[in-house]
């Protein structure tokens, strides 16, 4: 795939750090709209969609971790951004760490918000009912449990009703592809080669990809800042996008500073 034809924003401080922004499976560009108004105080941020995703080229197959990183890092090159700081949520960050652990010469630091280790047993049978179910019924037949498992205990019904809105708009076919790739997505092996300083976030409340995960990788990158936002759930940078912002920030502030 060419790199260019991946559909993205860029907005931001000029003097600040590359942030590369993530979305989840399910979602596009527009998922970090809340947060990059306070990121892009301090920093320039590129929120891309991911291939199959948003304004992005649809793939006829499916797509893996690694191919995602792959695009990513073409699409890096290409925007001559240099070093950045790949900052993902749930899928999305499995697919920074993929980035960071393939390219690590590209990696100011990584952001891991809700993150995968691996796609566990049980979890890949429910995904694999999901694909064949939204192929034959369309994304109307997943809804709105698929929505409303990310957003437990979440009360701001006008963005819910946005997400969801957005969701039930995906082609249930590139939908199916994204999650096929997922069925077997794996990141442990990328883990060793991450050398930058890692922040890794974690929702109390998140039932899809539970702290465990994120326990996970904390303990293969034990120089990784770990922090659980107990009512949190599953898309921190959504639900949560001052909060989420503000830890980033002061986490970029201090590892910056600390290598000056």
């Amino acid at each position: 795939m060419h790199a260019s034809s991946l559909s993205f924003t860029e907005a931001g401080a000029a003097g600040g750090l590359v942030l590369l922004l993530i979305h989840p499976m399910g979602a596009d560009s527009h998922f970090w709209d809340a947060c990059s108004v306070f990121l892009q105080q301090r920093h320039r941020c590129i929120a891309v969609d991911l291939r199959g995703a948003g304004g992005s080229p649809a793939s006829g197959r499916p797509i893996s971790v690694d191919a995602h990183a792959r695009d990513l890092a073409a699409l890096v090159a290409v925007r001559g951004a240099g070093k950045v700081v790949p900052v993902g949520c749930a899928v999305g960050a499995m697919v920074a760490t993929a980035f960071a652990g393939l390219h690590p010469e590209l990696c100011d630091a990584l952001v891991l918000s809700n993150p995968g280790y691996r796609t566990l047993t049980s979890a890949r049978v429910m995904l694999s009912e999901r694909a064949d179910r939204v192929r034959r019924e369309g994304m109307r037949a997943v809804m709105p449990g698929a929505v409303d498992n990310a957003f437990v205990g979440f009360e701001d019904e006008a963005r819910l009703k946005d997400y969801a809105r957005r969701f039930a708009a995906q082609d249930p076919v590139g939908y199916a592809l994204q999650i096929e790739g997922m069925l077997d997505a794996d990141i442990s092996s990328h883990l060793q080669a991450i050398h930058c300083p890692v922040l890794i976030l974690a929702g109390g409340r998140d039932g899809l990809l539970p702290p465990e995960h994120a326990h996970d990788i904390h303990r293969h990158l034990a120089t990784a800042e770990f922090v659980e936002i107990t009512d949190a759930a599953h898309f921190i940078p959504y639900q949560r996008p001052e909060q989420f912002s503000g830890t980033v920030i002061e986490f970029l502030d201090r590892v910056t500073k600390d290598t000056d």
